[in-house]
């Protein structure tokens, strides 16, 4: 079978949580099938070793360059245009005409797209069967995102985008034949909008051959550590919650406590807490397992999201113990106290990280039963059901449209 498959993203290297997913569920599909890899970028071109990690196991990686103008005019028709800004954002007249050549010119049994931002590809080719994948539903992301921000231009965007995204999601649902969610609630509430399209729940995972235990040894201060794209707005509120309400008991109790921020695109509010005693803000790193086998407790102290959590899953399989917001841990099988610690308000979440850096045994206990709850979650392991349901999908609509 031969499968194009559309990413807004050229998903290498998998370095954010959105990319390592596209990443999985592509070399997924790869080892079964004759892939070809159609990705978008802006600016600088991706790099030729990225491009050829991908071309290791894809038939071909085809690029596609979309320009975009940023001066305020554009911006502003872009916020009138009824079309999401989401999904303007991937596409251009020259991207999508490139597109329809290469795919009038090779067969294809199946066409994939990353994320509904890239339906305006898939629907270039009508006579064939289409999946989407989705790591999370945006409009209810955009919603809850835009509730949370205080009244400001920000705030009205997103509660625009969401309206937009909304209707987008409605119209577009029920032109695939099949989606891919990360959790169960995920998928019901896209299944509002197309109850006909079946579902395939996926949840994020890690990589288990990368993400391995380390020696860690207590001796030191104590780290607390939290990793994630530090431009995304969930990420951002999360850390200033922490540290709003979190990092002065704590360090109150365990005045030598650390506490370091990994992630990419730190905004200047974040980078401005490295000015406090104890605190790290990186940036950007080329591998982040170093942290996790630093650190002596994971912090998840999110509070907006959707989907499931690859950071959870990532420090419980480098045998790291986690304290988590019902929301953080959101869409994993955890069981609290004995794989996790939950806690929702601040004294809570600051008892629980206390509890384990003051008690050896307990964070053994949790951190053993994490690990082994990240076994479960092995990419290898969970995506095993993508392929055969992608070859179902096309079968029944091959039968559907003798």
């Amino acid at each position: 079978m031969r499968v194009a498959v559309f990413t807004p993203y050229l998903p290498s290297p998998p370095d954010t949580g959105g990319k390592i997913r596209s990443y999985f569920l592509l070399r997924a599909l790869a080892q079964r099938f004759e892939v070809d890899l159609y990705t978008v970028y802006h600016g600088k071109r991706p790099g030729d070793q990225d491009i050829e990690a991908l071309r290791a196991f894809c038939r071909r990686v085809i690029l596609f360059r979309v320009e975009k103008r940023w001066r305020t005019r554009d911006r502003i028709l872009r916020v009138l245009n009824p079309l999401p800004r989401g999904v303007n954002h991937f596409i251009t007249a020259d991207s999508v005409a490139q597109a329809r050549w290469h795919l009038e010119n090779n067969e294809y049994d199946l066409l994939v797209t990353d994320e509904l931002h890239m339906t305006p590809y898939a629907e270039l080719v009508p006579n064939l069967p289409r999946v989407v994948t989705l790591q999370k539903v945006d409009y209810a992301h955009y919603k809850e995102v835009a509730l949370a921000r205080p009244w400001g231009l920000e705030k009205i965007l997103d509660l625009t985008e969401a309206w937009k995204m909304r209707r987008y999601t409605q119209a577009k649902m029920k032109l695939y034949q099949g989606f891919l969610a990360c959790s169960e609630r995920d998928a019901a509430m896209l299944q509002e909008h197309a109850p006909e399209v079946p579902a395939l729940v996926i949840a994020n995972g890690v990589d288990l051959n990368a993400f391995a235990p380390s020696e860690r040894s207590d001796l030191g201060k104590p780290i607390l550590l939290y990793t994630g794209s530090m431009n995304y707005y969930p990420n951002i509120d999360a850390v200033q919650f922490f540290f709003a309400n979190m990092y002065e008991p704590l360090r109150q109790e365990l005045p030598d406590i650390r506490v370091q921020i990994v992630g990419h695109d730190p905004p200047p509010q974040i980078r401005d807490l490295a000015q406090l005693p104890g605190v790290k803000v990186t940036g950007s790193v080329p591998d982040v397992r170093p942290y996790y086998d630093q650190a002596t407790v994971f912090i998840v102290p999110l509070r907006l999201g959707g989907g499931t959590r690859l950071k959870i899953v990532e420090a419980m399989a480098m045998d790291l113990p986690v304290v988590s917001t019902t929301v953080g841990a959101e869409g994993l099988e955890i069981r609290p106290g004995e794989n996790i610690l939950i806690a929702d308000d601040a004294a809570a979440f600051t008892e629980s990280v206390l509890r384990l850096l003051r008690d050896a045994s307990l964070r053994r206990q949790i951190a053993e039963g994490g690990q082994r709850l990240a076994r479960d979650y092995d990419w290898m392991h969970i995506t095993k059901p993508w392929p055969d349901w992608a070859e179902r999908v096309v079968g029944e609509w091959k039968q559907a449209n003798r």
